[in-house]
């Protein structure tokens, strides 16, 4: 396979071939003909499915109205929108920063962390993934980390949560290292790719008030699981933190710009009055992705939306602790909302697999991630699941 193009995080002579038509809707990527059910969301940002008209319509308006706009400027799309998503996340006014990925929503929550604080070092866990730029990529702490020359000096890592359950060995870290030189704790919320690692209340509590013991910031990656994909809006409601920054992509738009933010706490809001905000982007607060982040908004609050939503995350849960999680060849699973982990105890079924019986998953040596849009119908979603069922082993090996 010879493409005048680069497929990523592989060498490109073992890439997987992803042949897709010139069109995908709802919840179905076509495939030459062949409706694809996207069991992942494509890259857990198509939450809306392929062709929501609740974002599309409002992006196809924004474009002929205003397609483009300085970064400095102010236009009521920007104002009404920024309010709308500082509601939905409901931790006091704070301010928006804008991006264009996940990636630089890391980057600008890192370097405001230290501008606040006037420190260098962040703590951050062993199986994290933060993006693939070289800040973020300097806090992630799985397999990406590695190939690249990232700034490791002013990262340090902590425990895992069930390694450190008390946060003993973490509070000891922090006085190796001088919670003075401490700017902030980045943390995914729930992970994703690496096995959909789901913390106790307690150990985020525990992490939240070391933080305010220490004046440490904490950062909060919700790139993957905002907006919907663990059941309330956001999974930092789920624990009661109130976090310093938050990070979000993905789902911000449902994809369908690339578009990204930082949320900030109404103190970082404040120190910034009279301080320089040393950040920006040339397409920071884009209105294309204004425009697809109202569509998400609308849909969020629509009454019809949220109760099928609810259907499908009940019916979701159901098949992934009773069907799944009775199979002999099943160690574990992990369901929060509509997001589901299957550990094996042999080899998972691969990509191709599960493409060939019509089913787009994520899988990865001995695991399965699901993350189902949330347009889908509950039938839909249930022949999904029994196909994945049929795919899945049932016997010893």
């Amino acid at each position: 396979m010879n493409q005048p193009f680069y497929y990523s995080w592989m060498a490109q002579n073992a890439a997987v071939d992803f042949p897709v038509a010139s069109a995908a809707h709802d919840e179905f990527i076509l495939d030459d003909g062949r409706r694809v059910y996207d069991f992942i969301s494509t890259s857990f940002q198509a939450n809306f499915g392929h062709s929501h008209p609740a974002i599309s319509d409002r992006i196809t308006k924004q474009l002929g109205a205003m397609p483009i706009a300085s970064p400095k400027s102010t236009f009521e799309l920007k104002a009404n929108v920024s309010q709308r998503l500082l509601d939905l996340v409901g931790l006091g006014e704070g301010k928006i920063f804008y991006t264009v990925s996940g990636s630089e929503s890391v980057e600008n929550a890192l370097k405001i962390a230290r501008q606040s604080t006037g420190r260098e070092i962040v703590l951050a866990r062993k199986k994290s993934y933060h993006g693939a730029s070289l800040g973020a990529l300097s806090v992630t702490g799985d397999w990406r980390n590695a190939p690249h020359l990232t700034f490791d000096q002013g990262t340090i890592r902590i425990p895992e949560h069930d390694e450190d359950p008390t946060l003993e060995q973490t509070r000891k870290i922090i006085s190796e290292t001088g919670a003075d030189q401490i700017a902030s704790v980045i943390l995914e919320t729930i992970s994703g790719t690496n096995g959909m690692s789901v913390p106790h209340p307690s150990w985020f509590r525990g992490i939240q008030s070391l933080c305010r013991e220490f004046g440490i910031m904490l950062i909060l990656d919700e790139v993957l699981v905002g907006f919907g994909r663990c059941g309330s809006d956001f999974a930092f409601q789920q624990y009661g933190l109130e976090p310093d920054l938050i990070t979000l992509s993905k789902a911000i738009s449902g994809g369908y710009i690339p578009f990204g933010a930082v949320w900030t706490s109404p103190e970082i809001a404040a120190r910034y009055d009279d301080a320089t905000l040393a950040c920006g982007l040339t397409n920071y607060g884009h209105p294309l992705g204004l425009a697809a982040l109202e569509g998400v908004l609308d849909t969020l609050a629509d009454e019809a939306f949220q109760k099928n939503k609810v259907a499908l995350e009940q019916t979701f849960a159901d098949f992934i602790e009773n069907d799944v999680g009775s199979l002999t060849n099943v160690d574990e699973v992990r369901c929060r909302g509509l997001m589901a982990a299957i550990f094996l105890d042999q080899p998972a079924p691969t990509w191709q697999q599960g493409f060939d019986v019509g089913l787009h998953l994520y899988s990865s040596g001995n695991k399965i991630i699901l993350a189902p849009p949330y347009i889908s119908s509950v039938n839909k979603l249930e022949w999904a699941m029994g196909t994945l069922m049929q795919l899945l082993p049932k016997q010893p090996n």
